[in-house]
């Protein structure tokens, strides 16, 4: 150890790890895993000691000794640090900035929790719920696969009864010994998934997401780590908890966008929950009724296996689909007559309404009735959204507000609103059912835990019988008495810019219609629309998910993921030339790589251009080898490190990039 040199990450925005030299006036001996304080320019710094080499490439006389070891023994096991370290090559990351992320803040700041409560498994088998065939078939086909050491992708309609499928599977691994991660997109989720496994497993359940304070955030992190938490249910961050032996990985609703984090360590909770699963030889299940068009691809390419569902739980068939053309029938405040006249047939059989639309707020934009002026963001190239209880105009992008006015304030004239917000649909439901509760599901609607705990509650007892809401509402929601569906404007879904724009519409159109008639009655779905003879429209309501992904798939053949890899590089800075300047030297560098396969598309605008007062471009990388267009990254990194372009820019890299706005 003498000639040793301690190679400790830092939170720094560096690539690198940062040599010390042994302190030997310290009591404790460094081991690969402690946190440790070192002195950091002029001020202390806590480390996490990633790896002890004999060598330094930094001459010996310029490197300083650490100044303290704080664990006695390494609080980072030798396979999260493994998942780290993944995470910072394949998303070319600064690895001290992982540690930053995986560790729970409370372990950060040098303290440690007095005791960790042990909550171990016990016997369950009056719990369960009888299996259908269906579930029988399914929970067969997955143990047979996760023996093989198989991912396995359970898609299973909604109602098919897929967590109970989970909790057969988690409570095989926990009467083995075994530890387990059950992964949700969403806070929302949470709580729902939480009441569903603490009814099975009791206080066995350990919840980490946002709202988990900073202590109770390490209690449960560092139980896991002992072996005295076996069940941990989380959103995308609990991916990085510490497992002593972890038997199996769910991840529910794998395809939602919410796993993959969209700011710093740009990962997805889903990707890393494979790697962990390999990391730790355990099982790995992702679960969906919609499942991403990159695992249904990995299950062609014979990297995960399909266990699928097609029948509900409850015998109901899947729900009748009825089509509004919005070319003959007006609406009112984004509701036509059929539609209404649906709803109040539903409400006379004393049954539950969902209406769905992906937009929060009263109205998309404001805009004068004579010289056509639409209210802007000063900070953005978005229009201001009406929030009309508090007469406000509010920026989705920077949160910026201002009061609203009846008139235009260029030439005064009328100002009228423009577009259908969750606001604007419940005004109009109000005034149509006015002895109705209805109730508005969105993210304004369910800012805190506790009022999302609330709405939730109230939404599930039936007490409202019209619910208005965003994408929140169809994420693996069970309401018992909901019989219709209407999704209000399905062509602001259809005719996107993005090539995952289809998708998307149709994960949300069978999330949203598989809330209907999941009890005794067959559900119905309305969708209003201007093109109701689109190919694409009708592909999804005639066939079935997977139907429309064996079609949909080939038009991104040759070009588009899940063929090709992608990566995104954005920069921004308040100059727009600076941040196409930097942009085109990086894209002229990839040119002249040699025999470079990468295709650069760019550099563009981003789709909002400006932002927060700054101006946004981007390049976009393509490449059918994955490992070549990391190649290709590398040296993009190595290049901006030897030429100084990057000043007063702002960049990142963004890996298999799912927003490309």
């Amino acid at each position: 150890m003498n000639k040793a040199f301690l190679n400790v990450a830092i939170q720094a925005p560096v690539k690198t790890l940062f040599d010390y030299k042994i302190n030997h006036a310290s009591k404790i001996k460094p081991k690969i895993g402690q946190r440790i304080l070192v002195p950091f320019g002029k001020k202390k710094r806590l480390g996490f000691i990633h790896s002890i080499s004999k060598k330094s490439n930094v001459e010996s006389s310029k490197l300083k000794p650490f100044i303290e070891i704080i664990d006695k023994e390494p609080i980072i096991d030798k396979k999260t640090r493994a998942i780290i370290d993944w995470c910072s090559k394949y998303y070319h990351y600064p690895i001290g900035n992982i540690y930053a992320g995986a560790v729970p803040k409370y372990l950060r700041e040098s303290k440690y929790p007095k005791e960790i409560g042990s909550f171990l498994f016990s016997s369950l088998k009056e719990k369960r719920k009888t299996l259908t065939n269906t579930q029988k078939t399914a929970l067969a086909q997955c143990k047979k696969h996760l023996k093989m050491n198989e991912v396995v992708l359970l898609n299973g309609i909604t109602g098919s009864g897929k967590t109970e499928i989970y909790m057969r599977l988690i409570e095989s691994e926990l009467s083995k010994g075994n530890q387990a991660l059950f992964l949700v997109p969403e806070i929302g989720l949470t709580p729902q998934i939480s009441f569903v496994l603490g009814d099975r497993f009791g206080d066995m359940v350990k919840i980490i997401h946002s709202g988990t304070s900073a202590k109770k955030r390490a209690e449960i992190w560092l139980g896991a780590k002992e072996g005295k938490v076996q069940l941990v249910v989380g959103t995308r961050s609990a991916v990085f908890t510490p497992f002593a032996s972890l038997g199996i990985v769910v991840v529910d609703e794998e395809h939602d966008q919410s796993y993959k984090q969209q700011t710093g360590l740009m990962y997805s909770a889903r990707d890393l929950a494979v790697v962990k699963s390999k990391e730790h030889g355990s099982s790995v299940v992702l679960g969906s009724a919609t499942p991403s068009f990159e695992s249904l691809h990995n299950v062609d390419n014979k990297k995960y296996v399909s266990v699928e569902m097609n029948k509900r739980v409850f015998s109901t068939p899947s729900p009748k689909t009825k089509v509004v053309d919005l070319r003959v029938h007006q609406t009112n405040k984004g509701l036509a007559q059929p539609l209404i006249n649906d709803i109040k047939n539903q409400l006379k059989k004393d049954k539950q309404v969902l209406i769905y639309l992906n937009r929060r707020g009263y109205a998309p934009l404001t805009m004068c009735s004579e010289c056509g002026h639409i209210e802007e963001c000063p900070r953005c190239d978005s229009s201001l959204v009406l929030y009309k209880q508090r007469m406000l105009l509010r920026c989705h992008h920077c949160a910026f507000e201002k009061k609203a006015s009846d008139s235009c304030n260029l030439c005064e004239a009328e100002n009228i609103v423009i577009g259908k917000g969750t606001q604007k649909i419940e005004e109009c439901l109000r005034e149509e059912f006015p002895k109705e509760t209805v109730l508005r599901i969105d993210r304004d609607s369910t800012r805190s835990i506790k009022r999302r705990e609330e709405v939730f509650n109230t939404a599930r007892s039936g007490k409202a019988r019209i619910l208005v809401g965003t994408q929140m509402l169809t994420k693996g929601h069970d309401f018992p008495n909901l019989s219709m569906v209407a999704i209000v404007n399905a062509d602001q879904g259809i005719f996107g810019s993005d090539f995952r724009s289809g998708e998307r519409f149709a994960q949300h159109f069978f999330q949203a219609s598989g809330r209907a008639g999941r009890r005794d009655e067959r559900g119905l779905v309305v969708i209003q629309t201007n093109n109701p003879d689109n190919f694409l429209l009708k592909e999804i309501i005639t066939k079935d998910y997977l139907s429309f992904y064996s079609n949909a798939i080939l038009e991104r053949k040759g070009r588009w993921p899940p063929y090709n890899g992608a990566v995104l590089i954005r920069a921004e800075s308040i100059n727009k030339k600076r941040v196409f300047n930097f942009l085109s030297k990086i894209a002229g560098f990839c040119t002249a790589i040699p025999n470079n396969t990468t295709l650069i598309l760019g550099p563009v605008p981003s789709p909002i251009e400006r932002k927060l007062g700054k101006y946004r471009g981007q390049i976009l990388l393509l490449d059918t080898n994955k490992k070549k267009l990391h190649n290709t990254i590398n040296k993009v990194d190595l290049f901006l490190e030897k030429n100084i372009i990057n000043k007063m820019i702002k960049w990142q890299i963004d890996i298999d990039p799912l927003d490309m706005s």
